[in-house]
């Protein structure tokens, strides 16, 4: 009775009962078939093994303070694996308030913090447990996109373990709408694609809560940009190169506190025109073919058509009758050796001031062209002569019609662009600067002096110059003395001495000075060649133009340089 008086009961009451040990003889209580209230220590909970949040909860700090002062707000769902071991997990979430218990219980020794009052209920099957687990922090908001996307491939991988077969996308999209998490079967496909191409490469970036409207840019770039490279690269192991051109600039662009994707864009193009040389994909190229504005169009409206081919008189007329009607053939005026262009009639102007349109003489017919019609009026232009004669009308040879015998013509050569009778040859009429038959290498030049203000930059004119020189530096066989060097203030390539000395001409160009003499003028040589009828210049036009568009690249690159470091000496 004594002892009795001293027992404190209240302690004996919290105290966990003894269980019987389990033999043979003793059958396993059974699980309660329908939800029930219990009381549970921290022992016999276990998180979720399956629980998609692989990170710390954003709100942690926050849920600790709260349940530090007030308790679990919200009672827990656990359930156990009949087939599993011998305790309880959470069915619906509770897996970071299970962790701050835990983490609460070691600080402060506290019993409140040791039981925790649940909610059993029976054995869903793991598939509902990871749908809840979904479901619940869905509502909440804090589930990072890659998490979900774990989740998912989770739920995928459950069922198809259950049902012993492949599942497609769109089936597990109806099993989630089923089970009570509703999501589409593209946006599956989004979270597979995320695992399979992007977190190999860069897990840190998107462990860091990089969201769906961030990874979705980078999957539609990849996208893109392998449907340029099959288009163009036919070799066996294509694939396998994009992999590695992909996954290396990914691995460049892993850290949280630098990634931009507009820097990702620029150095994934920087990479495949590196890595797949072709006439046509340069820069600007990629940076059309990976807009997605230019793709939304094309799929409006299609391609754009391929630009005509011009052809030469003579094979427009050797070839008429079985011309290809891809080419454009521009057509002729058989009555006048010139089209009627220039200012309307009435309103023409000489130098500075309004005149009255010349008198047309009676005889005056206009020709016959498609491009003047029925009831349209005829546009002519004052020609004056340069050197003193009277001025002529656009369409007028300058030498009538008796005394068109006895005229003596200039000789202009096989190669005249102007005609003494006004006819235009076709190389001037596409443009007497067109540099168009450059445009090809790995640095297709169409334009010696303009640079796009997408490329008016350090970096990119190093890589341009760099481009160039090593296929001049090819076309002289000293390609091997040429390295790139990115150094901000270099040229964006650098020589080696040891060679040729056209090594030595190209030292002089990246701004060394080279240690051997040499004449420079005879490199004059390769452009032009000698007056001996036997001699050829070395440079053909190709390269010609190209170490013309190098000499500009290299003058603007050095003014931006210059710039810089101005900009920096003001700092």
């Amino acid at each position: 009775m004594n002892n009795v008086r001293h027992i404190n009961l209240g302690a004996a009451m919290l105290q966990r009962g003894k269980s019987p040990s389990q033999t043979a003889e003793t059958p396993e209580v059974p699980l309660p078939v329908s939800e029930m209230a219990m009381v549970l220590t921290l022992d016999q909970l276990r998180p979720n093994p399956d629980n998609p949040r692989k990170g710390r909860n954003p709100r942690y700090e926050e849920i600790k303070a709260s349940v530090r002062a007030r308790g679990l707000d919200s009672i827990p769902k656990v359930t156990r694996d009949p087939d599993g071991e011998d305790v309880y997990i959470f069915s619906d979430g509770g897996n970071t308030r299970y962790q701050i218990l835990c983490e609460l219980w070691q600080e402060t020794g506290d019993e409140r913090f040791y039981r925790v009052h649940t909610i059993f209920k029976p054995w869903p099957g793991r598939l509902k447990c990871l749908v809840g687990h979904l479901a619940e922090n869905e509502v909440r908001g804090d589930l990072s996109y890659i998490d979900k996307a774990f989740g998912i491939h989770n739920a995928r991988a459950i069922q198809e373990d259950q049902m012993g077969r492949s599942v497609s996308l769109r089936e597990l999209s109806d099993l989630l709408n089923l089970e009570g998490y509703p999501i589409h079967s593209s946006s599956i496909s989004r979270m597979e694609d995320t695992l399979k191409y992007l977190h190999p490469h860069m897990p840190d970036l998107l462990e860091s809560g990089l969201s769906r409207g961030q990874v979705i840019p980078i999957l539609n770039l990849r996208s893109l940009a392998e449907k340029v490279w099959s288009k163009y690269d036919i070799s066996d192991n294509s694939a396998d190169e994009f992999e590695r051109v992909f996954g290396e600039t990914c691995q460049n662009f892993n850290d949280p506190d630098s990634y931009s994707f507009d820097h990702l864009r620029d150095d994934l193009i920087g990479q495949l025109v590196k890595a797949l040389p072709h006439p046509s994909l340069n820069y600007d190229r990629w940076l059309i073919e990976l807009d997605p504005r230019e793709q939304k169009r094309r799929e409006q409206f299609g391609d754009p058509p391929p630009p005509p081919t011009l052809t030469t008189p003579s094979e427009r007329s050797g070839s008429r009758e079985r011309a290809d009607p891809s080419v454009t053939v521009l057509p002729e005026d058989p009555s006048s050796e010139t089209p009627v262009t220039g200012l309307r009639s009435g309103t023409l102007t000489t130098q500075g001031r309004p005149e009255p349109a010349p008198e047309l003489p009676d005889s005056a017919v206009l020709p016959d062209s498609p491009f003047v019609t029925a009831g349209s009026e005829p546009r002519r232009e004052v020609q004056n002569d340069l050197f003193g004669g009277r001025p002529v009308i656009t369409g007028e040879s300058g030498i009538s019609a008796g005394n068109a015998e006895s005229a003596v013509l200039p000789d202009f050569g096989s190669s005249e662009l102007v005609s003494a009778f006004g006819e235009q040859d076709e190389s001037f009429s596409a443009g007497v600067n067109s540099v168009a038959f450059a445009a090809t290498g790995l640095e297709p030049v169409s334009d010696i002096w303009h640079i796009p203000a997408l490329q008016d930059d350090i970096e990119h004119l190093q890589d341009m110059a760099y481009r160039l020189v090593f296929e001049i530096a090819e076309a002289m066989g000293c390609a091997d003395n040429v390295r790139e060097d990115k150094h901000p203030q270099s040229a964006g390539f650098s020589v080696s001495e040891t060679g040729s000395e056209f090594s030595l001409f190209l030292a002089g160009l990246s701004g060394s000075l080279p240690n051997r003499q040499f004449n420079m003028f005879m490199f004059c040589l390769n452009f032009f060649g000698s007056q001996s009828p036997a001699d050829t210049a070395v440079f053909d036009d190709i390269t010609v133009v190209k170490t013309l568009r190098l000499i500009r690249v290299i003058r603007r690159l050095r003014e931006l340089q210059r710039l810089a470091a101005k900009g920096g000496d003001n700092v």
